[in-house]
């Protein structure tokens, strides 16, 4: 958003003023309506929303008089398939300078300088894109080369947020904003530098940060542009893509990729990351390999086979009977976990087999002794319910 202000002069000639969008109330208003509409139900969001004028006409001068400080937010702790994550959560106040600092500076800054293939935290992109532009990838490859003999290279960080460098961060991302009003550049980069703060209270090490908050998404996509233009640009890899942390590069030539992995550990190095050798590897697009949890495999006719991983199958079905017992004991209820079974079945149904979605309904009706309710999706309804078992 783009704030400018005309003074007419008493020469009859125009001079044209920008006004620093973090000193303008109808921003720092707009950013709070968008914090609101996050979560609109929970109690601080209906808090905050009674007192939005006056919280608006306290940050404005908080920033003018260059006052307002982060605070930690409150941080929780999840384990995602095995992998401990630390979430943070902001309070109302961040998260209306969040939106204020990256709707109107940020994410207008670093997206001319973002491949098209990068997938993560953008408008009309994410998972659902990444997924689809690596299909279209191996649909250009096969169409060039008639064959599906060729390699993928799998690319994964080793802690990916916690390892970003503060310092190396900050002067990244004070390269992306050379366009930006000066005055906006400046308290952009001191809010930056207060939020590096804040993450070092807990890991005392300059590195590192929040997952959960807005900038921290603006950091993640935008940091490793560097090696995303070196594939792109200077190797001329056109079948690559990036999701944060994950990214492929699909090639016909399996010496290529493994000099270019050499390469790119060079750069990340730089950067200061990691990459993960554990998790990285060249596989052959004519088997099966996993890119989101997907398993896919390009044929010899130009086919593309997905299957979602069969780990994932086993994952969703013990949550189901850790629902199940959590019910027994009053400390779920049956609609909310009706809801989240509902959304990932309608998030992975496109890419299981009738037989997986039959055993997955199955399990749920056992369990619970009910079908799922469903108010619409008349095509998920009728495949779960087609070879269902039931009492009736």
């Amino acid at each position: 958003m783009l704030i400018i202000m005309y003074l007419v002069t008493t020469s009859n000639t125009i001079k044209v003023i920008f006004m620093n969008i973090f000193y303008d109330a109808n921003a720092i208003y707009e950013a709070g309506t968008k914090a609101i509409q996050g979560a609109p139900f929970k109690y601080p969001s209906q808090l905050y929303e009674m007192n939005q004028l006056l919280q608006t006409a306290l940050l404005q001068k908080a920033l003018k008089e260059w006052k307002y400080k982060p605070t930690k937010g409150r941080k929780f702790t999840i384990n995602e398939r095995g992998k401990i994550r630390h979430i943070t959560t902001d309070n109302m106040i961040d998260k209306t300078i969040n939106h204020l600092l990256c709707d109107n500076v940020l994410s207008p800054a670093i997206s001319p300088y973002l491949i098209y293939d990068n997938g993560a935290s953008q408008k009309n992109k994410g998972v659902h894109f990444h997924r689809k532009r690596l299909e279209v990838h191996l649909h250009q490859y096969y169409r060039k080369y008639k064959t599906n003999e060729g390699y993928i290279l799998l690319i994964d960080f080793s802690g990916y947020y916690a390892s970003i460098p503060h310092n190396l961060c900050l002067k990244n991302m004070e390269s992306f904003l050379n366009k930006v009003n000066e005055d906006e550049k400046k308290v952009t980069m001191w809010i930056l530098k207060n939020l590096f703060e804040v993450f070092n209270i807990d890991n005392k090490n300059g590195k590192g940060v929040d997952i959960g908050s807005q900038p921290s998404q603006n950091i993640g996509i935008a940091y490793p542009s560097k090696i995303d233009n070196y594939i792109k640009i200077v190797k001329g890899c056109k079948y690559y893509g990036r999701y944060t942390d994950d990214s492929y590069v699909i090639h016909k030539d399996k010496k290529f990729l493994k000099q270019l992995l050499k390469e790119i550990k060079i750069i990340a190095n730089e950067l200061g990351l990691i990459i993960n050798d554990r998790k990285t590897r060249i596989a052959k697009i004519s088997q099966q390999f996993k890119v989101l949890q997907i398993n896919y495999q390009l044929t010899e006719t130009g086919r593309i086979i997905k299957k979602i991983s069969p780990k994932a199958i086993t994952r969703e079905r013990r949550k189901v009977k850790a629902y199940k017992r959590l019910l027994d004991n009053n400390r779920m209820k049956y609609e909310d976990i009706e809801n989240v079974f509902k959304s990932w079945m309608a998030g992975n149904y496109k890419n299981m087999s009738m037989q997986q979605i039959t055993n997955m309904s199955q399990l749920y009706y056992d369990l619970f002794g009910r079908k799922v309710t469903w108010k619409n999706h008349g095509k998920l309804r009728y495949l779960m319910e087609q070879n269902l078992k039931t009492l009736e």
